[in-house]
C-alpha cells in the first residue's frame, strides 16, 4: 500500500496490474472494492495524492498483508498500518430533509437547514447536524421503519475524506400484537415505537421476528466527488423491489445531509451511486443539487427524481412527483405517486372543512353556533370510493409543496373557490384570507392509505365566491348544519363497524362511545324535526379515511371549544 501511495505521489500512475495486486489486500471501512478501485483512478487521473494518502489512512491491513511486508521506502509518508486505530463514532441527526413544508415556501429558507420542533431538537441549540440521539419512523408495505441517527466514522468530526452512514430497520407489522383491535391504532403504536430510543420495554422492537436492515453510507469528497452505496439487507427477507425504492429515498437523505456539510458546492459536486434494482445493481450519477428537496430560492425540477426511480419502472416517468415523510411528517424523500400508492408509504396531505360565511373557529371561540359545513357525495365512477360522502376537501402535496399551497390548490381544483390561492399570489397585506393556518396534524393509517394530514378550515363568503364542483369528481355538494354531519359521521361509523371496515376505534372522537340506538334516534329525529329540508343524511355513508380524519378534528375542536 505505501509503495503503492510512493508512485501516486510521484505523479506516476500505476498500472492496472499494480491495483489489482494490492486490491485484496487493503479497502476503506465500508467501502466496497469496486468503489475503492474507482476512487483510486480518480486520484490519479487528477494527481492528487494528499487524497489518496487520506484514504489509505482509513485502511484496514488483512491478516495475510501485514505492514512488515510492505516496503520500508519513504515509510514517513504513512504511519504503520498496525498502529492506526479504528476512527471514531459519532451519531449525528437526520439530515435536512425533516423539513417541515411550511419552511419549504419560506423566502429565508436556505438548502438545507432548518429548524425543527420541540418534539425533534437534539438539544437546546436546535441545530440538527450537531451530534446527537435523534430518532424517527415511518411506514410502508407491511413494515414499520425505524430511522437511525446518522453516524459519521471521521477524525474529530472533519467532513474531509469522512464516511457516515444511516440505517433503516424494517420491523414487521406482525410483530405488534393484535390487541389494538384496528389497523389505525396498530400501527399509530408502532410508528411511536419505532421513533423511541431506547426501544420500550416489551414492546415488539424485541420480538424473535427479526428485522431487515437498509444501510445508505457515503464517502468523500474526493475532489468534489462523493460515493454513494446501499449495503446489503439482512434478517427478515423483504421484497427486493420494496428495498429498491426505499434505497433510493436514503440516498436522497444522503444528498441533504452532504449539502449541509458544504453549501456553496451544490452545483459542482458529483455524486456517484450504487443502487440496487431488481436484477442486481445500477451506477447513476447526479448532481447534488438536482436531488436536494426544491425551495423559494431553488426550484428543483422534477426530471432528476423521475432518471433516479426509472430504472425501477420507466411506466411512471411521467407520474406526480410525491414526498415520504415519518411521524412528524418531515420529509425523508420524494418518489413518483404511483409507489406510494403500490407499496402503501407514509405520506403527507392536507384535509379542509369548509364553512358557509362565518369561520367555524370564531364560532368556538365565541361560543355561538357552528356555521354549516360543505358536504359532497362522490360521483358513481370514482375508482376509488364511488358514491359515498366526505365532509371534507383533501388532497396530497405534491414534491416541496408547502401545506398551505396544497389547500389553496385543492380547493381551487375541486369547488372551484381561489380566494386563498389569489391572497398567496396578492402583495396586499389587507387582502382578506379565507384559508386558516394550519391547525394540527393527524396521522391516517389504513391498509390502502397512510398519511399525515394537515388541517385547514376554509371560510366561503358566499356573495363574493360561488362553489363549481367537477362533474367527474363530484355528483352533489351542499352546505349542511353542523349537527347534522356530527351525526350522520357517527351512524357511518357504526355502520363500518357492523360489518367488520371500521379502520378506526370506538369512541376516539372524544365522546361517550356507550350510547345506545335509542338516544341515537332521539337524536335523528330531534334534528330531522329542526332540519325537515335534509330528509336522507341518516343514510349517508362517509369515505372511511375522512371519518378517521373527522374524528380527530371533533377531538381538537371540542378541546378548543372547552
Amino acid at each position: 500500500v505505501r509503495e503503492l501511495a510512493v508512485q501516486i505521489s510521484r505523479s506516476c500512475p500505476p498500472s492496472k496490474l499494480i491495483i489489482s495486486s494490492h486490491l485484496p489486500t487493503y479497502r476503506a471501512q465500508g467501502s466496497s472494492p469496486r468503489n475503492t478501485v474507482s476512487k483510486l483512478f480518480f486520484m490519479m487521473k487528477g494527481k492528487k495524492p494528499a487524497a489518496l494518502l487520506a484514504l489509505l489512512q482509513t485502511c484496514r491491513p488483512t491478516s495475510a498483508f501485514r505492514s512488515s511486508s510492505l516496503p520500508t521506502r519513504r515509510n514517513h509518508m504513512l504511519p504503520r498500518a498496525s498502529k492506526i486505530a479504528p476512527p471514531p463514532t459519532t451519531p449525528l441527526c437526520l439530515p435536512s430533509l425533516l423539513l417541515s413544508r411550511r419552511q419549504f415556501s419560506s423566502p429565508s429558507l436556505s438548502v438545507v437547514m432548518t429548524s425543527m420542533s420541540s418534539s425533534s431538537c437534539l438539544d437546546e441549540t436546535n441545530d440538527p447536524f450537531i451530534p446527537g440521539s435523534f430518532m424517527a419512523s415511518s411506514l410502508a408495505s407491511e413494515y414499520a421503519i425505524r430511522i437511525h441517527p446518522i453516524v459519521c466514522t471521521s477524525s474529530e468530526n472533519d467532513p474531509t475524506n469522512s464516511m457516515y452512514r444511516l440505517s433503516w430497520d424494517f420491523h414487521p407489522l406482525q410483530n405488534w400484537d393484535a390487541s389494538a383491535n384496528t389497523s389505525q391504532a396498530l400501527e399509530l403504536r408502532a410508528l411511536n415505537d419505532c421513533a423511541q430510543k431506547p426501544s420500550p420495554p416489551n414492546s415488539a422492537l424485541s420480538n424473535t421476528v427479526s428485522a431487515s436492515t437498509v444501510t445508505c453510507t457515503w464517502e468523500g469528497p474526493y475532489g468534489s466527488d462523493w460515493y454513494i452505496e446501499i449495503h446489503a439487507v439482512e434478517g427478515h427477507d423483504i421484497p427486493r423491489e420494496l428495498v429498491c425504492v426505499m434505497s433510493r429515498i436514503m440516498v436522497q437523505s444522503a444528498a441533504s445531509h452532504i449539502a449541509s456539510l458544504n453549501q456553496q458546492a451544490h452545483k459542482s459536486t458529483l455524486l456517484h451511486l450504487t443502487l440496487p434494482i431488481p436484477g442486481g445493481e445500477s451506477f447513476e450519477e447526479f448532481q447534488l443539487s438536482q436531488l436536494l428537496p426544491p425551495t423559494k430560492e431553488c426550484d428543483n425540477n422534477d426530471v432528476a427524481i423521475r432518471k433516479l426511480f426509472t430504472p425501477l419502472n420507466a411506466d411512471y416517468a411521467g407520474m406526480e412527483i410525491v414526498d415520504m415523510v415519518n411521524q412528524h411528517g418531515h420529509i425523508l424523500g420524494s418518489l413518483p405517486r404511483p409507489f406510494v400508492h403500490s407499496w402503501n408509504i407514509l405520506h403527507r396531505g392536507i384535509g379542509m372543512i369548509v364553512t358557509k360565511d362565518t369561520s367555524i373557529l370564531d364560532s368556538a371561540n365565541q361560543g355561538g353556533r357552528r356555521p354549516e359545513i360543505y358536504v359532497h357525495q362522490r360521483t358513481a365512477t370514482k375508482r376509488i370510493f364511488p358514491s359515498l360522502y366526505d365532509m371534507f376537501v383533501g388532497g396530497v402535496s405534491s414534491r416541496g409543496e408547502s401545506a398551505e399551497l396544497t389547500a389553496a390548490r385543492e380547493i381551487a381544483e375541486e369547488l372551484g373557490l381561489t380566494g386563498a390561492l389569489d391572497f398567496q399570489q396578492s402583495a396586499d397585506d389587507g387582502m382578506f384570507n379565507p384559508l386558516s393556518e394550519e391547525l394540527f396534524q393527524c396521522t391516517v393509517c389504513t391498509p390502502y392509505n397512510r398519511c399525515v394530514v394537515s388541517m385547514f378550515t376554509y371560510q366561503c363568503r358566499t356573495d363574493r365566491e360561488t362553489i363549481g364542483w367537477q362533474d367527474e369528481e363530484v355528483q352533489w355538494g351542499d352546505f349542511v348544519p353542523y349537527e347534522i354531519v356530527e351525526v350522520a359521521g357517527r351512524l357511518s361509523i357504526n355502520r363500518l363497524v357492523e360489518r367488520g371496515l371500521w379502520p378506526g376505534g370506538a369512541g376516539e372522537d372524544g365522546r361517550d362511545p356507550s350510547l345506545t340506538r335509542d338516544q341515537i334516534e332521539v337524536m335523528i329525529q330531534k334534528l330531522k324535526h329542526e332540519y325537515s329540508n335534509h330528509l336522507t343524511w341518516e343514510s349517508w355513508d362517509f369515505v372511511p379515511d375522512g371519518l378517521l380524519v373527522w374524528e380527530a378534528w371533533l377531538r381538537w375542536f371540542n378541546k378548543k371549544t372547552l
